[in-house]
Parts: C-alpha cells; structure tokens; sequence
C-alpha cells in the first residue's frame, strides 16, 4: 500500500516527540553521566557542573563516605600504601527508601591530574570505567539498591603526595527521570603512608588502639604478623602487615585479643574492649 506524503507529514510531529521522549529518558536513566554525555561532574577540579543541576526534588537526605581498604578488611586512616592495590569502596545512605542508588567519581591530586589507577575487577557489578578529556571516572551502570559501590585502585608511587576521591551521588526514585532524586556530593583526601622504619614515628612495639566504632588501629615500626581472636576462641582476622599505621574492621563487640609476632620474632600479646 503506498502511503500519501501528507500522511507522512501528519505522522512526523508524533515521530519527534517520541525521539525527543527517548533522548531525556536516556539521559535520566541508570547509567552514568560520563557514558551518556561525556561529562565530568565530579567535582573535582576542571569539572562541569554537577549533578545537583538537575537532579532536585525529592524527599531524601542522602550521605555519601569513601574509604580505602587493602587485605580485604584492612581499613587505612586517611593514607593510602604507595603502590599497593587498594579497594576503594564508596557507600551511599539515604533515608526515604530511595529505589536506588547512582556515583560518579574520580582519583586526582591537587591539580587535578589523573592519581593512580582504576581497575574494574568485576564485570556484573554495578561499576564500570569512562573517560572524560582524559580524566578517569568510575560510575555505576545501573540504579544500585545497595549503595555500596567497590573499584580496585592501584596507588601511585612513593612520593606523590596526597591524593583526593571526589564523588558525585544520587538517591534516586527510579521514576527514568531526574525529578524526584536528590544529590550527596563530597571529597576525601588520603596522604601518603609512611611504612619504613627509618622515619622513627612508628616505634618497633606494636601498639593496639580503638580508633572508632569497629576500627581497630595496628602501629607497628617493622613488617607483622598479626592474629586477632575473640575471647571465645574465634578467629576475626589474621594477615601479614607491612610497618607502619593500620586499621582492621572489626564487626564483633566485646573483648578481642589481638597476637602480633613482628618478622623479627618478637612476640605480643594485648586486649581490647571493643564497644
């Protein structure tokens, strides 16, 4: 049947709107904004606006904490280890029962240059790597319940300095548009662990501290092993230090023994009470 160019043009205006209604929801759906449009809203130095520009409205207060972690639950202070592969893990929270979560982040130094290196270690999470004008972003690929979102970065070598994560996140309605969400933004500056002995800040007996809800600090002046037991006999952690300051995530209350016998052979034994 052939169809008239009248037809066709009654139909167009139809045809438009539709493509037009495709275009804004790809632009408001799950995937990050440096996949779609090739922008860096980080906020880090140099960046575009960020997403608070257009994702407003809702009725969330979300919050937005980047952490370092080496050895699985080695948590650092603020440091990273020159060189060493860390997990860089970026937990968004929210309360109003967002549908899901949405990061865009970068790894810079002060200028604003590239620190390190990203490496996506897990093809089905909801991470994955871009690049904007050569700065490497790391950002979800799907609207993530959870709001934990992990990056294996490779730190830069000895000597570089401080180093800052910049993070742009939403709690999102899951409406395919941006009304409705609401935007957590922040930075999160690591320094430089120092983990020679040559320093003279870290003495060579081990030294045992709560340094918060769940965080167990380790300050040692030469390389560990360290075994960490509740009082009822059951292991909580147990690994190889390098010298220098550490931090372990413990997630069991009570008094925990901790067992160090430093790669000299000296050996120690302490208690902690953790709340």
């Amino acid at each position: 049947m052939e169809i008239s160019h009248e037809h066709m043009t009654q139909r167009s205006p139809f045809i438009l709107a539709a493509t037009v209604v495709a275009a804004v929801a790809l632009l408001a759906n799950s995937n990050g904004v440096a996949h779609q449009q090739n922008r860096d809203r980080t906020g880090a130095p140099g960046s575009d606006n960020t997403c608070q520009q257009c994702h407003s409205g809702g009725n969330f207060s979300p919050d937005v904490n980047a952490f370092l972690t080496v050895e699985g639950d080695v948590a650092l202070e603020s440091t990273y280890i020159p060189g060493a592969t860390h997990t860089l893990v970026v937990n968004v929270n929210s309360s109003g029962s967002p549908a899901g979560y949405g990061v865009h982040g970068t790894v810079v130094f002060d200028g604003g240059a590239n620190a390190g290196t990203l490496v996506d270690q897990d093809a089905n999470d909801c991470i994955w790597l871009d690049e904007v004008d050569g700065r490497h972003i790391f950002e979800q690929n799907d609207l993530c319940s959870p709001g934990t979102f992990e990056v294996e970065w490779v730190a830069p070598e000895s000597g570089s300095g401080p180093i800052t994560v910049w993070v742009a996140s939403i709690a999102a309605n899951g409406n395919g548009t941006s009304s409705g969400d609401v935007f957590a933004g922040g930075s999160f500056t690591f320094t430089e662990q120092v983990v020679g002995v040559e320093d003279g800040k870290a003495p060579a007996e081990p030294t045992v501290a709560l340094r918060g809800p769940g965080l167990l600090g380790l300050v040692c002046g030469e390389g560990h092993n360290t075994t960490i037991l509740s009082v009822d006999g059951r292991l909580l952690h147990e690994g190889h230090f390098a010298a220098g300051s550490h931090e372990l995530i413990i997630r069991d209350a009570g008094l925990v023994i901790v067992h160090t016998v430093t790669d000299a052979g000296a050996v120690y034994t302490s208690k902690v009470w953790c709340p």
